[in-house]
């Protein structure tokens, strides 16, 4: 689902995470119009604005073909990982540096791995 409308800049907010919080304003919008509007929230997607009304059928092509996965999860696949092993690491008492548990377990994933394709 996207939203194509025309709208304009209101203003910014710099967050302490060193994000940025953007506030557009568009023109009148209908109930339905509203209501797409209200399902993508807290959605990933791709912000793109230009200062004219114009927009060419080759952008929109190009917009929509754009590969946003690495922006569906706010964490990379190794930072997920490494907080699962953080989690699995208290809840077994804390034994240990965390650095010396992370590592081994991570060389047991390798080892896994390694493993079959060596089969």
């Amino acid at each position: 689902m996207r939203i194509l409308t025309v709208g304009m800049l209101d203003g910014y907010q710099r967050r302490k995470d060193k994000t940025v919080s953007i506030r557009f304003v568009t023109q009148e919008k209908t109930s339905n119009e509203v209501m797409a509007i209200d399902e993508l929230v807290d959605q990933f997607g791709v912000l793109y604005f230009r200062a004219s009304e114009t927009m060419e059928e080759s952008e929109l092509e190009e917009l929509d073909s754009l590969e946003i996965d690495l922006y569906d999860q706010p964490k990379t696949q190794s930072q997920r990982l490494r907080n699962v092993l953080y989690k699995l690491w208290e809840s077994e008492g804390k034994h240990g540096e965390f650095k010396t548990f992370y590592k081994q377990k991570t060389e047991q994933v390798i080892t896994h791995f390694k493993s079959q394709i060596e089969q």
